[in-house]
């Protein structure tokens, strides 16, 4: 037995997620010091990157035009024949990718024999982005870049934005091409086509404006009311970093 996880619950309807023993937590630094010792991920993989998701957005927030794809239940789609295949293409060992492959997923439907990465473990944001930059549909990702367009992956969250509606309605159309392709799904009711803002991680953005939703900042209001100074430092410096005139609702 691997005795890489303790126990797991469940998040939130259809997510668990796994809770890792001190050897699976050793195991997972383990596997990921060591891939990205391998392999540098791409610039606009943001959610590997200083800034997350408000540095993505920043990206889009003046763009006439944008549109976002959200991969649906990423990380069960993402098997262990996938990370295996990943780690494979990078250079590791026939041997040592099956057994980083076999350390990193979990069967989430046991006695089914399904596995694929959990939520939870230390390596599986790396892993899950190892896997999609050598799918067709990373690939497409690159491609797009290379060719000009301006395009950003928050893990299971993909924005691309451009000059023209024509110009990201065809993105978005290659882009569902390239995913079928890789054995992926987009979330039809998470799709946001070419429009001039749309709403990712709580925020609108585009048409060079930048915002938190309203029912977020009421969120943040309540917890700035209710949060200690450390707390409330940092709801500050977040609202801040989004849109500073949005302060005003925290400090008037």
């Amino acid at each position: 037995m691997r005795d890489l996880y303790g126990h797991h619950f469940q998040l939130k309807p259809g997510t668990r997620v796994y809770v890792p023993t001190a050897k699976g937590r050793a195991r997972g630094r383990g596997i990921k010091r060591d891939v990205e010792n391998r392999w540098l991920a791409p610039k606009n993989f943001f959610h590997l990157r200083d800034g997350g998701h408000v540095a993505a957005v920043r990206l889009h927030h003046n763009a006439l035009w944008v549109g976002s794809l959200d991969l649906l239940r990423f990380f069960d789609q993402i098997s262990r024949g996938k990370v295996f295949r990943a780690l494979k293409r990078v250079g590791f060992t026939q041997a040592e990718a099956w057994e980083m492959a076999c350390d990193s997923t979990v069967d989430k439907a046991s006695p089914a024999r399904s596995f694929s990465l959990p939520f939870g473990f230390v390596q599986s944001p790396l892993m899950a982005s190892i896997v999609l930059a050598h799918s067709a549909l990373g690939r497409c990702i690159e491609r797009l870049r290379r060719g000009g367009m301006a395009i950003t992956v928050y893990m299971d969250d993909i924005t691309v934005s451009g000059d023209s509606e024509l110009l990201v309605q065809s993105a978005i159309a290659e882009l569902t091409a390239a995913a079928h392709l890789a054995s992926f799904s987009f979330n039809p009711t998470k799709t946001q086509p070419a429009s001039a803002s749309v709403i990712s991680f709580n925020i609108e953005f585009g048409s060079g404006a930048m915002a938190i939703i309203p029912e977020r900042m009421d969120k943040l209001e309540e917890a700035f009311l209710e949060g200690n100074e450390y707390q409330q430092h940092g709801i500050c410096g977040y609202v801040a970093s989004v849109n500073q005139s949005q302060l005003t609702r925290l400090i008037p």
